[in-house]
């Protein structure tokens, strides 16, 4: 009596929480709807403070302004060409910090004596700035797209060792051994039992890689690099170009919105079975 009483207070719970068809597309309206209240409210402070005399001095351009130079900027070529280039380094560097830190972690996760060994290690690394390390890259390397690609790597190496060696720790073991009863090859339970239940754990970690190496790989250019949004962005503060230099802050904002709007797509289709993603977007 007392696991049918609970077996079916859990189904009375979840039929709860399930929301109808229509009550969950209303839901949906008004999550929309605040998030454009928010966005209008953002642009209107934004163009009160434009008009303030501490926004005057600092030649701080409105809303209205920095959009007209963003339209201007658009319609020339190296605004796309420092676009597509922060978007090359951006890739390649999150592409070498998921090479890096995820087999790492699964690794470290996995074994109790490397997890043991390396904790200390990686808590102390994991807290240097990725700037300390561009004076470092500077001499070695100098004003290169590599130079950009390495200290933006950096950060956003530790939060997929951290998240894959939380994935390694956590793999149920009884999954496993069922899949080597059933004869399953070490490629079959990589790829059918311990890649989804990890991914679980990674993603996570792959959505903050992503925005932590895009951050990385403007500031890198900022201070160092030859070509991107972060030369743009210095470049138009040193000619005293405020309404470009806003233009390109916007650039930078809507290329992490597009980044994280791919994101919650690819989200959907490849998490959307796992409880903890379900129904997100």
């Amino acid at each position: 009596m007392t696991v049918q009483t609970t077996v079916g207070g859990n189904v009375a719970g979840r039929t709860r929480r399930q929301l109808p068809p229509a009550k969950r597309k209303i839901s949906n309206r008004l999550v929309l709807a605040s998030q454009i209240v928010v966005l209008v409210g953002f642009v209107v402070i934004w163009a009160l403070f434009a008009q303030s005399d501490v926004a005057k001095r600092a030649d701080m351009s409105g809303p209205g302004a920095t959009v007209l130079a963003l339209v201007d900027l658009a319609a020339t070529s190296d605004y796309w060409l420092a676009l597509l280039t922060t978007l090359e380094s951006w890739a390649m560097a999150l592409l070498l910090a998921l090479a890096v830190g995820i087999p790492i972690g699964l690794f470290i996760g996995r074994n109790s004596f490397a997890f043991d060994s390396s904790k200390g290690t990686i808590d102390f690394l994991r807290t240097i700035p990725a700037v300390a390390f561009v004076p470092l890259f500077l001499l070695i390397l100098g004003q290169s797209q590599l130079m950009v690609v390495l200290v933006a790597m950096i950060p956003a190496v530790w939060p997929l060792m951290i998240q894959s060696i939380a994935a390694g720790q956590q793999a149920d073991p009884i999954l496993h051994r069922v899949a080597r009863s059933y004869g399953l090859t070490i490629t079959d339970r990589i790829t059918f039992v311990l890649a989804p239940q990890a991914l679980a754990f990674i993603w996570p970690g792959i959505r903050l890689a992503t925005t932590t190496s895009l951050l990385a790989v403007v500031f890198s250019e900022l201070l160092g690099g030859r070509e991107g949004i972060g030369v743009a962005l210095m470049d138009a503060q040193i000619y005293n170009q405020s309404e470009q230099l806003y233009a390109w802050v916007l650039t930078a904002c809507f290329l992490g919105l597009l980044i994280n709007a791919g994101l919650a797509v690819i989200q959907k289709y490849v998490l959307g079975w796992h409880p903890a993603f379900r129904g997100k977007e």
